[in-house]
């Protein structure tokens, strides 16, 4: 799944957290630095694989729950509308 944020989003570091704003809804999403560090890689243009080998040895995580874990703010991103 590639990641398509919807246009006009206001993102912002907060101390360890990201926030998403829709500015015209005022509507927001945090991400925590797990999160935070995910969409950042995916907005580098880094591939699933890539991302979740990544991370797995960096914080000693298994591949498999973070590509799980990716899945899942995927999804959440999309059904809340700040991206398809």
């Amino acid at each position: 799944m590639q990641l398509v944020l919807k246009e006009g989003l206001l993102i912002q570091k907060v101390v360890d957290e990201l926030v998403i704003l829709e500015p015209q809804s005022g509507d927001y999403f945090t991400l925590n630095n797990m999160g935070a560090l995910m969409l950042e890689k995916l907005q580098a243009g880094q591939s699933h694989q890539q991302i979740a080998t990544h991370i797995s040895a960096e914080y000693a995580v298994d591949t498999a729950v973070v590509e799980q874990d990716l899945n899942a703010l995927l999804t959440q991103l999309a059904q809340v509308g700040l991206a398809k």
